[in-house]
C-alpha cells in the first residue's frame, strides 16, 4: 500500500501574495500560514472568503449532484429486470429522467450504508436545475447545452453512429439498448461446455457489451472530464476576478471549484491512503473511500465522499510497479491552483506574469495527470479483457462468468477509452509527444471496436472470416497495439503498462 497522505509543500507560497483574511470557515478552518506569517497552500481543499469574513469561498454543488445522477443511473439500471410487461419507451423514460429529467423535488438513491449522507433527501437539496444533458460535450438533443464543447466539432470512437451524432445521441442508443434487452423477454445464450447456456443479466447482449458499464464510464468522460478540462479549466482566470453574484467568491475561484468538483476527491483527499481511496482496506472510518471529516455524525456528499475519477487514480497508483502518484499529483495541482485565485482574490491588480505562469503549470498538472488515470484504467480494463480471452476453450467460453468478465471489462475499457478524446491539454492533442496525434487516438478505439470478439471468432454479430483462434489472436494483437500507443502517449513505465 502507497500512502497518499506526504505533507503537501507550499508551491505557491513563493509568489508574491496578494493580501488573505482570518475567520473561521465551514470548509475546514483558515487559510494556514508560515512562521513568517505568510499565508500557505492548505493540504486541504479549503479556503476561505476574501470577500466575507468567516464565509468559506468553496462551492460546486452543481458538480456534486451531477455525480449522484451518474451514481443513480447505475443503480436504476442495476434493479431492472426483463419484464416483456413493461413497454421499451417506459424503461427509456425511466433511464432518460437521470440524463435530462427535472429532477430537483425527487429523492435520490444514493446512500451509504449504516450511514447518514447529507443534504437531502432531493437532488434539489443538493442543487437544483441541474441534469447531464445540458453539459455533455457537444449539446443535448434539443440544440442546447454545452454544442461548442466538442473539440474541433467532432465526436469519434462508436463505428454504429451516424456521421452527425454527438456524445448524447450515443448516450441514447446506450438507453435504448438497455430498454430493449429489458423488456424482450429474452435472455443471451452462450455456449458453455457444449452446452447452450442463458446468460441472465438484463443489460448484457449477446454481442458481449455491458451497456450498464459503457454509459456510466463514458458519461464520465463526456461530462466530468469534458467539463472539467475543456470548460472550467479554460477559463480566463485572470479575467474573472470579479464577485460571482452576491456569493463570497469570485467567478474565478467558483470556475475552478467547479472544475475540481468534477474530478470527484474528498476535500481531504490527502488524507487518504490509496487503499482507503479505492474502497480496498485501511483504517475503518476512511475505508469506505469516505469520512466524517467534521464528526458531525453524518457524511457530507459534497465534501466527504470520493468520487468515480478521484478513485480511479488512486486505484492505479494503488496497482503501480513504478510508484505513480497521479492522485496526489492532480489533487495538489487543484489545490495550488486554487490557493493562487484565492490571494488574488483579495486583490485589485492584475496576476502578475509568475504568477500566471505558475498557474498555467498547475492547470496542465491537474488535466494531464487526472487524463494520465483514466488512461492508465484503460490499460487496466485492456489487460483484463486480454486475460478473458485467454480463458476462451475451442471455441466455447469456459463458463457464464467468463463471458460476463469479458463484457464487462471491455465495456469499461470502451467505456474510459471513448473519454479520451475530449480534453485539449491530451498528448493526442497537444503535440507534446513525437508520433502521437489525435489519429493515433482514432485508431485504438477502431480496433478496439464496437463490442469484443466472442469465443466463437464473432465481433459484433460478424462472424470470423477465418477459424475462431486466429480472430482471437488477430484482437489480441490490435489491443496490445493500443496499450503501447497509450504507454508511449502518457510515458507509462513497462512494469505499470504489463501489471495494471
Amino acid at each position: 500500500m502507497k500512502p497518499n497522505k506526504t505533507a503537501l509543500t507550499a508551491l505557491a507560497a513563493a509568489f508574491t501574495l496578494l493580501g488573505a483574511c482570518g475567520g473561521g470557515s465551514s470548509s475546514g478552518g483558515s487559510t494556514p500560514t508560515g512562521s513568517d506569517n505568510t499565508p500557505q497552500v492548505p493540504t486541504t481543499y479549503s479556503f476561505d472568503s476574501q470577500i466575507t469574513e468567516g464565509e468559506s469561498a468553496v462551492s460546486y454543488t452543481g458538480q456534486n449532484a451531477r455525480q449522484i445522477l451518474i451514481e443513480d443511473l447505475v443503480a436504476t439500471i442495476l434493479d431492472l429486470t426483463d419484464n416483456p410487461l413493461r413497454s421499451q419507451a417506459e424503461v427509456e423514460a425511466e433511464l432518460e429522467f437521470y440524463i435530462s429529467g427535472d429532477v430537483d423535488n425527487t429523492n435520490y438513491k444514493y446512500a451509504l450504508e449504516g450511514e447518514t449522507v447529507i443534504p437531502g433527501p432531493t437532488y434539489g437539496d443538493i442543487s437544483t436545475g441541474k441534469n447531464l444533458a445540458d453539459k455533455i460535450a457537444g449539446g443535448n438533443s434539443t440544440g442546447g447545452g454545452e454544442f461548442g464543447k466538442l473539440i474541433n466539432d467532432e465526436f469519434f470512437g462508436w463505428a454504429e453512429l451516424g456521421a452527425n451524432d454527438r456524445p448524447i445521441h450515443l448516450v441514447t442508443r446506450y438507453i435504448e439498448n438497455i430498454a430493449e434487452l429489458a423488456t424482450n423477454g429474452t435472455a443471451p445464450t452462450i455456449t458453455v461446455n457444449g452446452v447452450p447456456t442463458q446468460v441472465d443479466t438484463v443489460y448484457v447482449d449477446e454481442k458481449g457489451r455491458d451497456f450498464r458499464q459503457l454509459i456510466q464510464k463514458f458519461l464520465l468522460g463526456a461530462v466530468n472530464f469534458s467539463q472539467g478540462t475543456n470548460d472550467y479549466l479554460l477559463t480566463d482566470f485572470a479575467g474573472a476576478n470579479t464577485q460571482d453574484g452576491s456569493s463570497p467568491y469570485t467567478v474565478a475561484e467558483h470556475k475552478w471549484d467547479e472544475a475540481f468538483g468534477y474530478f470527484g476527491a474528498a476535500r481531504d483527499y490527502n488524507d487518504y491512503t490509496d487503499e482507503e481511496i479505492s474502497g480496498a482496506g485501511g483504517r475503518e472510518a476512511y475505508s469506505g473511500s469516505y469520512h466524517d471529516t467534521d464528526g458531525n455524525g453524518s457524511i457530507d456528499l459534497r465534501s466527504e465522499i470520493n468520487f468515480a475519477n478521484s478513485v480511479n487514480c488512486a486505484k492505479r497508483d494503488r496497482g503501480s510497479q513504478s510508484g505513480t502518484d497521479f492522485s496526489k499529483t492532480t489533487f495538489d495541482a487543484f489545490l495550488a491552483g486554487r490557493f493562487i485565485l484565492n490571494q488574488y482574490a483579495a486583490s485589485t491588480t492584475a496576476l502578475s506574469s509568475e504568477q500566471q505562469s505558475e498557474l498555467d503549470s498547475h492547470i496542465a498538472t491537474a488535466a494531464k495527470t487526472w487524463e494520465k488515470c483514466i488512461a492508465s484504467t484503460v490499460v487496466h480494463y485492456i489487460n483484463d479483457v486480454i486475460a478473458d480471452m485467454g480463458e476462451f476453450s475451442n471455441g466455447e467460453f469456459a463458463s457464464v462468468e467468463n463471458f460476463t468478465n469479458l463484457a464487462k471489462h471491455w465495456s469499461e475499457m470502451k467505456g474510459f477509452a471513448l473519454g479520451l478524446q475530449f480534453s485539449p491539454f491530451s498528448p493526442f492533442r497537444d503535440g507534446s509527444v513525437s508520433g502521437i496525434t489525435v489519429d493515433s487516438l482514432k485508431t485504438l478505439l477502431a480496433d478496439m471496436g464496437d463490442a469484443p470478439v466472442l469465443a466463437d471468432g464473432s465481433q459484433n454479430g460478424v462472424a470470423a472470416s477465418g477459424t475462431a483462434q486466429a480472430a482471437i489472436d488477430d484482437y489480441i494483437a490490435k489491443l496490445e497495439a493500443a496499450r503501447s500507443t497509450l504507454k508511449t502517449a502518457y510515458g507509462f513505465a513497462d512494469a505499470d503498462v504489463q501489471n495494471w
